[in-house]
């Protein structure tokens, strides 16, 4: 027998149908169902001022109606002739923002990272803490967002014992859609200089595709920040800002393009009313975004996330020239003997039979081969920019879904770092990997840049725990305004 309560909800649910029958409300359902099907598939293969014309003029829909949808009208008021299915007089609000710039001669600020016992990486964060806190300048402030299913005060008491007396840090409950902090939001100020969180106009997890970034409700009041929605989609690892030049990874381009049904033109052009610059982008923008498996197919990137393999770090030695630091799989690879070697935390038993051993260093160098053009691309266009390009080694395998060994974890990357100040020094800090020979190489890179390389931890564990998960140093440090 049902509760009083269930019901009570059937009743309310037949109350709206009013006249309309069971059997005629689920046919209707199932009409609404393959609408919104049909919307999603018709933005990515017509304009999105097309399909909601088609939709007014064929099904009388008003902005209500495609909002129901699911279409994007929040950027039909960019498109003042978009009833007639014209994209004519595009001309996107500008949201009167500044990025704040990160690059080496700059102070790093206020970090922010993110905890949730429920998704993992607890141990990565603490373990992040006590390495920040301790390498880190003592003006560098850190504000820890912990998941509010999470045990708060448990997590504020193992930070205490790991920090010691370096405390500095801020916990704050605050829900998120992803420990990667990086992703989430960007650091920005607004023209009266306001302190500013972007966040994008929705974040696409391993789970989803429209999950929410940030309760902006409780950031606004905890955190005593502006915090504002994006017009677009993107996740923060795919995008760098120097204070000269904005990157932004060609999937971001394709992701939007696709999804929201706007031209390339169209989504670099609200980029720059959203950012206020004219992005670099890196890649080809033919990839395609597959709703059905929640990523962009046939990715025009070298990574999914340019921050794995491009890091800008401003105006950098004598000449104060624009720096970027790039992967290069030519520099790791003469080092493949001394990465194979290493033993412990980061190769399973097996791989210390020679046969599997070989067998990874054969995804190493295929991983190269295929990597290595689009690396180049990275390379020749931002110094066709005027950047100063800097090599830094690499080894990284493809998907573990493409590979024989199915490893998501034995990936050595150096470009996954903050830069900033470091005791009145222009700095990188990054996550060194415990491999001696690839670690001086990177090092001496770094140095090369004309900044001074600040390693966050030497030991391999936690570079190995935070790839496990297949992020950096960057990725789980978000940026504060």
């Amino acid at each position: 027998m049902l509760s009083a309560r269930l019901g009570g909800e059937l009743r309310a649910v037949r109350a709206e149908l009013g006249s309309t029958s069971g059997d005629r409300a689920l046919h209707l359902a199932s009409a609404v169902v393959a609408l919104l099907a049909w919307t999603r598939r018709a933005l990515g293969r017509a304009h999105l001022v097309a399909v909601a014309a088609a939709l007014h003029d064929e099904l009388g829909l008003g902005l209500a109606g495609l909002r129901a949808l699911r279409l994007p009208v929040d950027l039909l008021e960019a498109f003042p002739h978009w009833r007639r299915g014209s994209n004519a007089g595009f001309a996107p609000r500008a949201l009167d923002l500044g990025l704040v710039p990160a690059s080496a001669a700059r102070p790093l600020g206020a970090i922010r990272l993110q905890v949730s016992t429920a998704w993992g990486g607890t141990g990565i964060t603490l373990g992040l803490l006590r390495q920040l806190r301790q390498r880190l300048d003592r003006s560098v402030r850190l504000v820890v967002l912990v998941d509010p299913e999470s045990d708060a005060a448990q997590l504020r008491r193992l930070a205490g014992a790991s920090l010691g007396r370096r405390r500095g840090v801020r916990f704050v409950r605050l829900a998120f859609g992803t420990i990667y902090a990086r992703d989430n939001a960007v650091a920005a100020r607004d023209g009266a200089g306001r302190r500013t969180l972007l966040l994008p106009r929705a974040l696409r997890t391993a789970e989803a595709s429209d999950a929410s970034p940030l309760d902006a409700r409780a950031a606004r009041r905890l955190l005593g920040i502006r915090v504002i929605r994006s017009r677009l989609y993107w996740h923060g690892g795919n995008m760098l800002f120097d204070g000269d030049g904005l990157v932004v990874g060609a999937d971001t381009i394709a992701e939007n393009v696709g999804r929201l049904g706007l031209t390339e033109a169209e989504v670099r052009a609200l980029l720059r009313a959203e950012l206020g610059h004219e992005a670099i982008v890196l890649g080809e923008t033919a990839g395609r975004f597959d709703h059905e498996r929640n990523r962009i197919a046939a990715s025009g990137q070298a990574s999914y996330h340019v921050d794995l393999d491009v890091a800008l770090l401003g105006r950098t030695g004598r000449d104060q020239r624009p720096t970027a630091l790039v992967a290069d799989p030519r520099l790791g690879l003469p080092h493949l003997t001394a990465v194979l070697g290493r033993r412990g935390a980061t190769w399973l038993p097996d791989l210390l039979s020679p046969a599997l051993r070989r067998q990874l260093a054969h995804e190493y160098r295929l991983t190269a081969a295929e990597r290595t053009p689009k690396l180049a691309a990275y390379r020749h266009h931002l110094a066709e920019l005027g950047y100063r390009v800097i090599g830094v080694p690499e080894l990284r395998t493809r998907d573990d879904r493409d590979t024989v060994l199915n490893l998501d974890n034995v990936n050595v990357v150096y470009c996954n770092v903050l830069p900033g100040l470091n005791r009145g020094r222009p700095a990188v800090h990054y996550v060194a990997w415990g491999i001696p020979a690839v670690d001086a190489v990177a090092e001496r890179a770094i140095a090369a840049a004309g900044v001074v390389p600040v390693p966050v931890a030497r030991s391999p564990q936690l570079a190995n725990a935070m790839m496990r998960r297949a992020a950096g140093l960057r990725c789980f440090c978000g940026a504060m305004p």
